[in-house]
Formats: structure tokens, sequence, C-alpha cells
């Protein structure tokens, strides 16, 4: 099996391929940018300039995004193609230059090819260019066929020997195609080793919302009548064993792919399976691997303690360096084909296969793979034949180049750099941009492209020039916000004006939202003006997906512009123009906000609230701080840990209602998201209430929205399920109940309540319950709002002691705590889930 031969004929025509130009990519940043952008960008002339294309109004629906193209090579977070041509198709014409600051897998780049614009990508990883730079190369076919021949001719016989075995059935050569291998856990009870394929598996009924969920229990125990649930985190680790093996027999015997496990009721196949299945990984273990493979410790860090990520997790994530995540076998065949690989387009099938190659890999009876996102060690993992791997992405890449070499521009500079700084392209230069920022800590790309970076040699420090919030790397909001703000004022700069610049919104809170939105405007851009949400749909979502607690639950598109020459501008915050009435109106709104959420807050950190908010920040000298200050807020002398007396700033009214123009947004706004409530539930009947993600879509596209995050004032309207979604007041009784709780600002007084014991500060008097019938009433309006953390947290730091109220009343505030603190968990629980599992 060593030989390869090509059987494919001489064509008498040569088919054109599209010829790529020189120093299109470099791996570190491209000196030929500035060339390029010279050579491809047309001038703008603002006499002349005639470019005026609405915003783009269509939802797009693209089914299931596999395809040759997709698969190969995965990217955290990736966009199908044929969705972005379609944006770019709408906003530029053939020619025009095309930009995208966080290129990630170069699917902007790809599509803008592949009908005739011009493209710049740049992206900080080096993982991420190289394989930019790959998916918008031309692929010629019989360049690589012969490649990949010679390739295998020269390791065919070594890698042969690494998954060599024998067929039980005719004693005939055999390859091992994946071997399944299982971790042997120490029962808890009765201490037997038990592996965990050999476990009982039962379904139970967990938590409030009574999921589903399948556990493994210790087969010894079980038949003993005992339950003892065996598994991570539960049960001591001992070691993992190999359990299964899937050949493919070389004879021609039938079944051509035949199976054995450890424990085979057939004593051939068991011995077979000891003999050479597990002798096989004995003899490899007794040599050195030959060939060089990547030596690096995750990110770099030195210590065999410290989390060398935000992604390392002790049980499920425990590994220090690249090489522990492979088996040796799967290491060596991939060090074998590193050493011999001299094609670019088989180096990308290399790169292309590596996630499946390794222990990440889950053994499922349906599907498997590496979980997406995220370094997850399953407890069972099948090792996967590394020349099975590389070869799918090698067909894969001659199915794609059939669609890749229909590319018609070839011009596009790819570049490894920060976009917090692109001197190189001049002011007014790039017709049309979109790009999928890195939204705080929802995808840790520098993390997630290290195996790569590491296996293909390249650069593997260029973290601290990353933009994301990384905690372990000490990476914060301040500095995202900040790194995240001059990529995109750069991308003003070099915009023409009266273009467009698409962002894919994903993955984050709707504090992010509004950040995002005032950050666009601040710097100058105008946002769209649509009816509603615009989104790229990529096939039916599970139930768990549909109720996974996200904000957006799909890849929503938000639209900016650049204004023309002279056009007024959008600006959200302090522009420094406002007359005192307007400017005083703004900053005493902003400073409710920041004691609504931080009461107790002293005068200084309520300054730097206002300033952040201002674009021209020497501007608010001229306004009177302090007296602008006491038209909303008390100062109090609260003493500190040390006794000294701090003066903290308290609203001056406690449960006031919100102002009247404040009141009637909120009111339009709950009375549009109420009637899609309401038609949804009709059509969706098996559901309780609607995701706060699909709300959440309704709601973007209010032009004049509430000064209140969605999320703060959507319990005063809309009751919580028992599912955590949303629904609409079912008769005049629960619609009476939230208007009177609207009325009395009873929710808004719990928030600045426990607003301030989370953050250690003494509760305004004004702000604190009465007596321990309020107490018990605003628990009790925490678990009808939903809102069970603060329900939890009024029972337990309330203060007041609920032995004078009747027992009636007890037992009925006793029973609020106790739900509030079940869903709390449950919830706390989930969430801890999610981030685990990316």
């Amino acid at each position: 099996m060593a030989k390869q031969k090509t059987t494919q004929q001489p064509s008498m025509f040569k088919k054109e391929i599209p010829q790529m130009p020189e120093r299109y990519y470099s791996s570190g940043p491209n000196p030929n940018l500035e060339k390029f952008v010279a050579e491809h960008s047309t001038p703008y002339d603002p006499g002349t300039d005639e470019y005026d294309v609405p915003p783009f109004n269509e939802k797009i629906e693209i089914g299931n995004r596999r395809n040759p193209i997709n698969d190969l090579h995965t990217y955290s977070s990736k966009k199908p193609y044929k969705a972005i041509i379609q944006y770019i198709k709408h906003f530029t014409k053939k020619k025009d230059l095309v930009f995208d600051p966080f290129s990630g897998s170069g699917g902007t780049s790809l599509s803008s090819l592949l009908i005739g614009r011009n493209a710049i990508a740049i992206d900080i990883s080096p993982a991420a260019t190289f394989i930019t730079k790959n998916y918008c190369s031309s692929i010629y076919e019989e360049e690589v066929e012969k490649a990949y021949i010679e390739l295998m001719n020269d390791i065919g016989e070594e890698l042969d020997w690494l998954y060599r075995t024998k067929c039980d059935i005719c004693d005939g050569e055999a390859l091992i195609k994946s071997m399944v291998w299982s971790t042997v856990f120490e029962c808890p009870r009765c201490l037997s080793k038990i592996s965990l394929v050999d476990c009982i598996e039962e379904e139970q009924v967990i938590g409030e919302k009574q999921k589903k969920q399948t556990v493994s229990l210790c087969p010894v125990c079980y038949g003993n009548e005992n339950e003892e649930e065996i598994g991570m985190g539960i049960a001591k680790k001992i070691n993992e064993i190999p359990v299964i093996t899937n050949y493919e027999c070389l004879c021609g015997c039938k079944p051509k792919i035949k199976q054995r496990t450890y424990k085979d009721e057939n004593p051939k196949k068991r011995e077979y399976f000891e003999r050479y299945d597990v002798g096989k990984i004995s003899e490899i273990e007794r040599k050195d691997i030959p060939y060089w493979y990547p030596p690096h410790r995750m990110m770099n860090v030195e210590s065999d303690t410290e989390p060398w990520g935000d992604k390392w997790r002790a049980g499920t994530s425990n590994f220090r360096t690249v090489s522990e995540l492979f088996t040796k076998r799967n290491l060596w065949a991939l060090a074998l084909f590193k050493k011999n690989i001299n094609d670019t387009s088989l180096l990308f099938c290399l790169s292309g296969a590596i996630l499946n190659a390794t222990k990440m890999y889950r053994f499922r009876k349906k599907g498997g793979g590496p979980q997406e996102g995220t370094y997850y060690l399953p407890p069972v993992y099948k090792e996967m034949s590394f020349r099975t791997l590389f070869d799918q992405k090698y067909t894969n890449l001659i199915k794609a180049s059939i669609e890749l070499n229909k590319i018609q521009s070839t011009n596009v500079c790819i570049s490894t750099q920060t976009a917090t700084n692109v001197k190189n392209i001049p002011n007014n230069t790039i017709d049309y941009i979109f790009t999928d920022p890195p939204y705080g800590d929802a995808r840790q790309y520098g993390e997630l492209n290290f195996i790569w970076e590491a296996w293909l040699d390249l650069d593997t420090n260029w973290h601290d020039q990353e933009i994301i919030i990384n905690r372990t790397r000490s990476k914060t909001e301040d500095d995202w916000e900040k790194l995240i703000y001059q990529v995109f004022q750069e991308s003003f700069r070099i915009l023409k004006p009266g273009r467009w610049i698409s962002i894919c919104y994903h993955d984050a809170s709707e504090g992010t939202w509004g950040l995002l939105q005032d950050m666009m405007t601040e710097i100058g851009f105008i946002p769209e003006n649509l009816d509603s949400a615009l989104y790229i749909e990529t096939g039916q979502k599970s139930f768990n997906q549909l109720m996974s607690d996200k904000v957006t639950k799909r890849d929503l598109v938000i639209n900016f512009r650049k204004p023309r020459p002279g056009e007024t501008r959008a600006d959200l915050r302090f522009t420094g123009k406002e007359d005192a009435h307007s400017f005083t109106e703004k900053a005493q709104a902003i400073l409710k906000e920041a004691l609504d959420r931080k009461p107790g807050s002293t005068a200084d950190h309520l300054y730097d609230e206002l300033v952040s908010r201002m674009v021209r920040k020497g501007e608010f000298e001229r306004h009177d701080f302090s007296g602008l200050l006491k038209t909303v807020a008390e100062a109090v002398q609260n003493p500190d840990v040390n006794g000294k007396l701090i003066t903290r700033w308290y609203l001056l009214t406690t449960g006031d209602p919100v102002d009247e123009a404040e009141s009637k947004k909120e009111e339009a706004a709950a009375e549009r998201l109420s009637r899609y409530m309401t038609n949804y539930l009709k059509e969706n009947p098996q559901f309780e209430g609607v995701h706060y993600s699909d709300l959440f879509e309704q709601y973007l596209p209010i032009k004049d929205k509430p000064r209140r995050l969605l999320i703060d004032w959507l319990p005063e309207y809309f009751y919580r399920s028992s599912e955590g979604t949303w629904r609409p007041a079912q008769d005049e009784a629960e619609a009476t109940q939230k208007q009177n709780l609207r009325s009395s600002g009873a929710l808004r007084r719990v928030r600045r309540f426990t607003n301030a014991l989370l953050n250690s500060v003494l509760p305004a008097e004004k702000d604190r319950p009465e007596n321990p019938a309020t107490l018990a009433d605003w628990i009790y309006q925490c678990r009808r709002a939903g809102l069970y953390e603060l329900g939890k947290l009024l029972y337990e730091q309330g203060g007041l002691s609920f032995e004078t109220l009747s027992e009636t009343a007890k037992l009925a505030v006793q029973e609020d705590y106790l739900l509030c603190t079940r869903r709390a968990r449950q919830a706390a629980f989930e969430k801890e889930n999610q981030k685990k599992h990316g």
C-alpha cells in the first residue's frame, strides 16, 4: 500500500488557472500593502462621487453550511462565504476594494475574489492569515495530485507500519482506521477499577427544568442494587485503555471495515485485539519519534500548576504541552507528514486535519469530532487514523478547487498584523468593509489557534497584541474596548465617504451591543435605519440551541455608513455642541443610570462616567459638575472599613417612576415585543415563552430606544416562564400586577438596594425595605419577575428578620426563597456548563 500511482490521463486542454500575484501573503506585516492599495483602489473625488447604495435589507438563510470549501478547514465562528457574497454584491461593484480587519479564515476575502472584487485581509494571528491565504489561492490540481503521490510514495511504508494490524477473519494484512480509548475510574463505593464504556447508562431527570441527562453507573454496584455514578470530577481517574478497534482488511474479505473489542465475545477477535492492536501500541511506545514535532508548552506558559489560559480546565483540559493532545501514534504520523510535505496546498490539508487527530475527538454512536471553540478532552475518545483524516481533506481540496478556481480576481493582499494601525492604507481608499470582530471573551482565538501555529512553526508570541478579554493574561474589558475602538477608528479613516461597514454581532451581552453602537457613532458612523434586524441563518437549530442562554442565537449583521462631506452625524454621546439645557438633560440621564447601577458611588467615579461618554474630553470644564450632581443625587457620609468617613452619592428619590418620555419609549417597545410574543406563541404552542435572544432581535431595529437596557425593564412588563423564556400577561389580573409594579417603582428600588449590597456599599436609607413585610414582597416580586439571584440575595442579606410575620407569610417567603435558590443554582450550573463546553 506504500506506493501510489496516478490513473489520471493527461488532458488535451489545460485548464486556465488564475495566477496569484507575487508577495500577496506575508506571515508578518506585509511590506507590499501600501503598493497594493495604490494599484487596486480607485481615487475618491467628492465632486464626482455618485455612490448612493441603500442599506442591505434581506435576511439570509443558507441551510446546511457543509460543503467542500467550508469543510477544508475549521475555524471558530466561521461565516458561510455564500452569505457574505450577497452583502458584497449589494454594496460594491466589480474591482472595488473590500477590507476585513479581522480576517479569521478569510471568508470576506474569498467572497470578494469569487465575484471580481479586490481584497485586503488583516489578522494578528499567523494561523488566521495562513488559512486565509490558502482559501484565497488558486489550486493547480495536477501539481497537487503529483505532490500527493510523491508524498505517499515517500512516507507510505512507514505510515502503514504505524497503523498495521491483522484481520481476524482471513489473517491477512489490515490497517487500523480508528481506535476508541476509554478512561478507567475507581468507583468511590466499591473501589473497583471500571472502564467508562463498561458502565451502565441510565437516563435521569435533573434540576428544576426536568432536563433528561444520561449518567454512567458502576456496573458492580448496580449488580448489588446500588447506583454509584462514575465520571470526571466524581471518581478517581486511573488511566486510559484502548477498548474498540475499527480496521480495514487489505485482502478483500467482507465486510471491508470490521470491528473488535477488548472484551469481545469472539475469542479470536479478543486475542487479535491484544496481540496486534494493543501490541502495535506497545511497539510504538518502545521507540522514539525520529522527526520534529512541536515542543511548545501551551501558550508558552512554563508553570506546571498555573492555568495556561482561560480555556484551561483542571479536569477536562488539564494538559500542558501541544504534544499531550495526541496519542504517540498520531503524533508520529503528523510529524512524518510535516517532515515530508513540500506543497502549500498539502500543508493546508495537514493543518485542516490536526484537530480531528487529537484526543478531543469524541466517541459517539452518531457523529463525533472535537467540540467547537474549546479544549475538551472527553473521557472516551476516538483515535482517528491520520492517513484517513489527511485523505479526507485532500479529497475536499480537489472538490473545492472546482469552485475556488472560479475566482474572478486574484488581487488580494494578506497581512499578519494588528488592525489598530493600518498606516499603509491611505484615507478614503476602501469601498466596503465586512468583518466579524472578537467580542470580549466570547471566542479565545489566540488560545484556540495556538496548536495550528505550533505545528506550522509560525509565531506563537503575538498574544500581547490580541484584542480580547482574558483573565489569565490580565486583559480587561477596558483593554478590549480601547483596542477595538482603534480598529474602527482606522476603518472610518480608510473607508470612502458614503460607503458601508457591515459588522457581525454574536455571542455577546446586550450591554456590548450598546457599547458597540455608541462607539461607532462616536467615531462618526451613521447606523442603518431599518425596521427589522438582519441575520445570517445557517440551518435548523436543536432544542438546546434554541434554549441556550445567549443574547443572540445566530449571526446578526449591523450596517453603519460613513457620512458624506457635510452630512450630519448621528452622535449618541456628548458632542461638545449642546446648549446648556440639552447638556444638562443628557448628563442627568447618565448620572441616574450610573447611580441606579452603582448606588453609593463617589463623586470622582461619577465624574469619570460622564467624561467617558464625551467626544471632546475638554468640553466639560465649562460645566458645574458639583451643581449638576446635586440635581439628581444627595450626599451621604458613610464610614469605610477603617472608620474614615467617605462621601457617597445616592439618587434623590427612591422608587421614582421613569420620567414620562422614557416611560413612553418603554411602553412602545413593550407593545412591539408583546405583539411578537403573542404571534410567536400561537405559531409555537409547544413553548411556554419566547427566548430572550428572539426578543433582542425584535428590539434592535427600534430607533428611539429607552435608556435602560432591555433586560432591566423587561421584568416590569412580562413574566418569566419555567423554561427561562418570557411571555406576556395572560389575563387582566396579571396585566394589572405588572402595571402596579411599574407605578410603584418596586423593582427599580430592589435593584438599587441589591446593587448596593453587591458593591459592598451601605444602601441609601430611602432604598431600604421599611419592614419585613416589604422585604417579603420584594422577594415575591423577584420570583415573579424571574430575578432569582436578587430574590435569594434579599432573603440572605436583606438585614431584616421574618419572625414577626404570620406563619402563613413566613411559609410563603420561605417558599419564594427556596424557589429562587433552586432556579438561581440551575441558571449558574447551565451558565458554567456552557462556558466549560465553549
